[in-house]
């Protein structure tokens, strides 16, 4: 198994990017064709929503889809659905889409092209300015206001350095066209990042929420529509059958509104169950006082010389839900020093892997992140007891979150999904 960080990964994926499609050498061999193949004549077809949001966002450029009509669809965790599908419906651009472009405009030139070293000079150029816009937007772990941060001087300059060396690439690319399938698709990448980055440069656009996100050595710059309702109403309309969405967190106080809002739904039935846990009798929350502030420094040890003799008198069969891969990786070292139990730490192995030695063990510790926050089900005493870092709500002066309370005003809970996620049945 592969750990889920590893740095091979993105030498052996192929994305949307880089697929050659038909033009593949290996196309009738490739796994994703054939399991395309194999959906299209299936009766009942699993997906994620991401997987669904993109199939719909195709269908809707006209090119295809990536998944067959049905005549019923459920969404579970349903919850999640306007978030993803403003993802789908918006606009992006990325470093690690420039450095691919970059890359591959390279390996054409070192395999296929020798002829023309101007390629690999507009390539390391494009990377090298890529590094740099990276580099003025700041601290690493940050999503701030793209309208705001285009101001700046400085990422205005190293903006136009990225424009121009795109241009640029783009020109010398069409002189090679018919040449080389890796650079004809290249072109095609080119050509659309090219206008991605004009349209992310223009935020006088109203409508919108324009936003940017940094990791260590990655930037996203990111338009999102403020709202899908009306982008989702129409994908309804257009494949007629039944929807059904299902999750612990679409209501408030038996009030699904919020959730049909924003979608732009008109239900023909709203079911509200209630909970089959005995919270009352069987579990208990914890909140702890006088702990430092989320990001401050130190954190991570102050958790671990705090939690761990819990840990110990739980016998392990705990979960460490965290909010950041660093900090993931940072308790996962204290903890595995001060405690005798095994502890279990998210990418270094594979998800399903994961899980699997956890309750092989009977007796660990595992730190995650975002994968394990929904979706998993362990029953029974193998998992008595969830910790989590901070409560996963977006922060106050989040642009997304910012820009929709400007258009509207909208009643807010506390999700019971998250107390579920705080309360197990104690040993």
């Amino acid at each position: 198994m592969i750990a889920e960080d590893s740095p091979v990964i993105p030498s052996i994926t192929s994305t949307n990017d880089n697929c050659l499609g038909k033009d593949c050498p290996s196309y009738k061999d490739c796994y994703v064709v054939r399991a395309r193949k194999k959906a299209m004549e299936a009766d009942l077809v699993v997906v994620n929503h991401h997987l669904f949001m993109a199939d719909l966002a195709l269908k809707d450029t006209g090119f295809g889809e990536l998944i067959p009509e049905v005549d019923v669809l459920v969404f579970d965790e349903a919850h999640q659905i306007p978030d993803i599908a403003s993802q789908y419906f918006g606009q992006s651009i990325s470093s690690r889409q420039l450095q691919e472009l970059a890359k591959d405009v390279n390996i054409a030139y070192r395999t296929e092209l020798r002829d023309t070293r101007q390629l690999e000079k507009v390539a390391d150029r494009l990377s090298q300015c890529t590094s740099d816009l990276r580099l003025v937007l700041g601290e690493p772990g940050y999503r701030g206001n793209w309208r705001e941060m285009v101001k700046n001087p400085p990422v205005v300059r190293e903006l136009e350095r990225v424009a121009e060396a795109l241009d640029l690439l783009h020109e010398v690319a069409k002189l090679s066209l018919g040449r080389s399938q890796l650079l004809d698709s290249a072109f095609e990448r080119a050509t659309l990042l090219k206008n991605r980055l004009t349209r992310l440069s223009d935020t006088c656009i109203p409508g919108y929420s324009y936003w940017y996100e940094c990791s260590k050595y990655h930037f996203s710059l990111n338009i999102t529509p403020l709202s899908v309702a009306e982008k989702f109403r129409e994908q309804i309309e257009a494949q007629p059958g039944a929807w059904i969405f299902t999750s612990a967190t679409l209501a408030v106080d038996d009030d699904f509104s919020h959730f049909t809002h924003r979608l732009g739904l008109q239900p023909a039935k709203q079911l509200t169950l209630t909970s089959p846990f005995d919270y009352e009798n069987q579990a208990l929350l914890c909140v702890p006082r006088f702990l430092p502030e989320p990001n401050s420094y130190g954190i991570a040890d102050k958790l671990v010389e705090m939690l761990s003799p819990i840990v110990e008198q739980n016998q392990g069969r705990c979960f460490f839900l965290c909010t950041s891969h660093q900090m993931v990786r940072d308790l996962a070292e204290g903890f595995r020093q001060r405690l005798t139990l095994p502890v279990l730490a998210q990418g270094e192995t594979s998800k399903q892997m994961l899980l699997s030695q956890y309750l092989e063990l009977g007796n660990a510790l595992l730190v995650a992140t975002g994968a394990f926050w929904e979706g998993i089900d362990v029953r029974g005493q193998a998992l008595s007891c969830v910790i989590i870092d901070k409560l996963p709500f977006t922060a106050p002066d989040d642009p997304l979150l910012k820009a929709g309370s400007r258009i509207a005003v909208c009643r807010g809970a506390i999700h019971s999904h998250w107390f579920n996620c705080l309360t197990r049945s104690l040993p």
